[in-house]
């Protein structure tokens, strides 16, 4: 394939429609092969102590999640009162239900930091070090468990088919952990994956690619921070997968919380790929996947279930976001239409 047809490929998977689409048709996909009796007779019994306990800890992983990106602002020298940044923060996941992956919500946080700093490059690599930081956090937690399910598949009751994958996942898992630091800190293997990776790159943002590499080359000279910073994502990201674990408390569900620090990384990997709103529909989906083979006698229904409630304790925590954008004096779209400006441009 071209670098121009790839490159078409990946704008037209860009596009918001296509997102829209692709997150409707798994989701139509889903429900028409549910029983949606079943599935509304699951949401009848829902303990509301657990999901008020979801809802706090969702909150408590986006104050955490705010004082990571803070750290990392702070190493690129851009300092905002904790308040401000908190306050972007919601409003950036408030975005990210609505908006391509779970990665909308970054260009909007980037955009209020730029407004008060005037830095764009600086901003783009911390709040992309912000993410990055999280996914590897995933993959920290996602090891162990992975490995736990992997030798012990047969105390657990799964077949050796499933612990073979799971040791599949925990290789991937450290392959990317060490391909992601190898990246970060060595210019040559930089330079290499950029020139596999060209075909796919838009025309004119090679050059923006590489001055924010320059920006994430500053993490390099504070790595003493480092460890701080990525101890604050692991307890964030383990927030996170706890809350999947709440809902399915709140259901009535008995899941052994191993498979939820196995597969929701897993399935957080997938949702960061900007091909549905939100995640929509993948995080149905896979959930339906992986825990309907891992736990015996959990119908597609109640995962089916499990799954959206969990992003709906997401939506509800980050609606607080949504106040605070309406009470600010941008209205809605304003940020679309200065970016396709070129007002923002270098946060493309």
């Amino acid at each position: 394939m071209s670098r121009h047809g790839a490159g078409r490929i990946l704008k037209l998977l860009q596009t918001k429609n296509a997102r829209i689409i692709i997150s409707a048709g798994l989701i139509i996909f889903l429900l028409v092969r549910l029983d949606l009796t079943k599935t509304v007779a699951t949401l009848v019994d829902v303990r509301w102590d657990f999901l008020v306990a979801a809802l706090a800890t969702f909150a408590a992983s986006l104050v955490l999640g705010n004082v990571q990106w803070v750290m990392l602002l702070s190493l690129q020298g851009i300092h905002l009162t904790f308040r401000k940044t908190l306050s972007f923060y919601f409003v950036g996941a408030f975005f990210n239900n609505f908006l391509p992956a779970n990665i909308g919500g970054d260009i909007v946080r980037v955009y209020d930091v730029y407004r008060e700093s005037g830095k764009v490059d600086e901003t783009v690599a911390a709040t992309v070090t912000d993410r990055l930081f999280g996914m590897v956090a995933l993959g920290l937690l996602a090891v162990p468990a992975g490995a736990y399910v992997a030798f012990r598949y047969e105390a657990l009751g799964l077949e050796r088919e499933f612990g073979m994958w799971s040791l599949v996942i925990v290789l991937a898992f450290t392959g990317i952990l060490c391909l992601t630091t190898a990246v970060i800190f060595s210019r040559r293997l930089a330079r290499a994956i950029g020139r596999i990776a060209r075909p796919l790159m838009i025309r004119g943002s090679r050059d923006r690619f590489k001055r924010m590499y320059e920006s994430f080359h500053l993490y390099r000279g504070t790595i003493r921070n480092l460890p701080a910073i990525l101890l604050v994502a692991i307890v964030v990201q383990a927030f996170r997968v706890i809350v999947h674990y709440e809902v399915s408390s709140a259901m009535g569900l008995e899941i052994p919380v191993i498979y939820f620090f196995l597969f929701v990384p897993v399935i957080a990997i997938f949702i960061a790929l900007p091909i549905s709103i939100g995640g929509l529909g993948v995080r149905e989906g896979l959930g339906i996947f992986f825990f309907c083979r891992a736990v015996p006698g959990l119908s597609s229904e109640q995962a089916f279930t499990m799954g959206l409630l969990a992003y709906v304790v997401g939506v509800v925590v980050s609606l607080a976001g949504g106040v605070l954008y309406l009470t600010r004096g941008l209205k809605p779209g304003q940020i679309e239409r200065e970016l396709e400006e070129g007002r923002l441009t270098d946060a493309g």
